[in-house]
This record gives structure tokens, C-alpha cells and sequence, in this order.
């Protein structure tokens, strides 16, 4: 991802999303950011506060369409709901992130997007693929014209789990090789790689996914990790906006 220093401020963009000149996104960092910084968003993102949407996340699938223009969204900001889409312009989806993982979501073709949350329990559920089944369903996407990007999030590296979510995990997604790594009796689970076979289980083409490969529990000098700081209340923002 770059990087990009802004007055104070440091947020990441994905190169082939940042190539696309009818879109803006960005996955904010703990330097120079406030909790819920709608000022800062509102001009990065050059449109209105009213118009800068978030869910009441739950670490669930459940996935909003976004499909009219309404005065404010705060119905449903109070949704419970870890997905949006939408194809209207000047719509900056939002979603709030301290080792989960962010996914961003493009259909070229369509020009319709996508912003989701995806814990273990998200990922364990098939968030990213239900996404893609959303955006094929509301817009007729194809899974070929959809770009998707993995955002920073706790890596395999640092994301140690319970015996009980590795068999769960191991169950389920028995197809996918390679998911958790057994490190002398402790087991470390890779959100990144699970959600990238989901995707290409969608139909996305693995060249159409681009991955971070940041690790928020390493890099805690920038990123906020719930579990390196025990439960820390800072959250990163990943957004995503159509801006015609």
C-alpha cells in the first residue's frame, strides 16, 4: 500500500485502486487521526459528513444496500451490520477496523462498491464471499470485473488462536490448504489467506485481489492491534467512495 502524509495525518491506499480515477478509499493510521475523525474524511473524501456512512459493527455478515440519497443515514448507522454497497457517487462507506480485516470492493465494470468487516467469526462465516454474491445479485456483477483489496489487519504472524477456532476452522475449510500454522502446539490462523481463497472461491481471479500483507500487531507503532494492546479502544477507518 502507500503511504501518504497529509498535514499531520498518515493513511494507506491500495496503487491499483488510487490508478482509478472515478473512486477514493483510503485505511487511515493511528497517527494524526481522532476516533470517528468525520472532519478529516469529509475532506479527504470532498463531500458532505451527512453522507459518510457506518454500521453498528457486530461481527456478524449481515451486508446494507445503500440505494437512495436520504438527508442523513443515521438509521442506519444504528444497523447492525458489518457490509455496505452501493453505487451512488459522493457515498463514503465506513467501516472501523484494530486487526479485523478490512476488504474494499470494485466492480470496474458496473461501477458499484463495497466496504466489509471481517473478523474470525466475519471470515469464519464467509463475509467476503457473501459480498461477492450481494454485488452479483444487486448489480449484476461479474466476479471477472470485481477488484478487491485486503487491508491491514493481524497476520498469521501474530494471530495465535484457540484449539477450538483451528478445529472450526480446519471443519469447515477443509479445501483450503495451508490456513493455520502449528507452531510448537500453539496455532496461528491466517485471516488474510482464508479470505483470499474465499474470494477466489467467488470466481474473483486471484490477479484482481490485492493484499496488504501489513500486519497491525507488528506494526503498532502505526496501526492500533486489539490483541498486542489488550484491548485498545483505537480503531482504523477504511473507507471507500465512488466520486462520480
Amino acid at each position: 500500500m502507500i503511504e501518504i502524509r497529509e498535514e499531520n495525518r498518515i493513511y494507506y491506499q491500495f496503487k491499483a485502486f488510487k490508478e482509478i480515477d472515478y473512486i477514493n478509499h483510503l485505511f487511515t493510521s493511528r497517527i494524526g487521526w481522532e476516533h470517528s475523525d468525520q472532519a478529516a474524511l469529509s475532506n479527504i473524501f470532498k463531500t458532505s459528513r451527512k453522507k459518510i456512512i457506518a454500521l453498528k459493527q457486530v461481527h456478524g455478515t449481515n451486508i446494507l444496500h445503500i440505494d437512495r440519497e436520504e438527508d442523513d443515514y443515521d438509521e442506519i448507522r444504528r444497523t447492525e451490520a458489518d457490509g455496505l454497497i452501493t453505487n451512488l457517487p459522493k457515498i463514503v462507506l465506513t467501516t472501523y477496523h484494530a486487526d479485523c480485516v478490512p476488504l474494499f470492493f470494485l466492480d470496474r465494470l458496473n461501477k458499484a462498491i463495497g466496504m466489509a468487516h471481517a473478523g474470525w467469526r466475519g471470515t469464519f462465516e464467509n463475509m467476503a464471499g457473501k459480498m461477492v454474491e450481494n454485488m452479483k445479485a444487486i448489480y449484476n456483477s461479474d466476479a471477472r470485473d470485481i477488484l478487491v483489496g485486503i487491508g491491514p489487519a493481524i497476520g498469521k504472524c501474530c494471530y495465535e488462536v484457540g484449539r477450538d477456532v483451528k478445529d472450526n476452522f480446519f471443519e469447515r475449510y477443509v479445501e483450503f490448504p495451508d490456513i493455520i500454522e502449528n507452531r510448537n502446539g500453539s496455532f496461528y490462523l491466517d485471516l488474510w489467506k482464508v479470505n483470499l481463497l474465499q474470494l477466489k472461491k467467488a470466481g474473483i481471479p486471484e490477479e484482481n485481489i490485492i493484499l496488504s500483507n501489513t500486519c497491525t500487531s507488528c506494526k503498532v507503532d502505526k496501526f492500533y492491534s486489539y490483541r498486542r494492546e489488550k484491548g485498545s479502544t483505537g480503531r482504523m477507518i477504511a473507507a471507500i467512495s465512488l466520486t462520480e
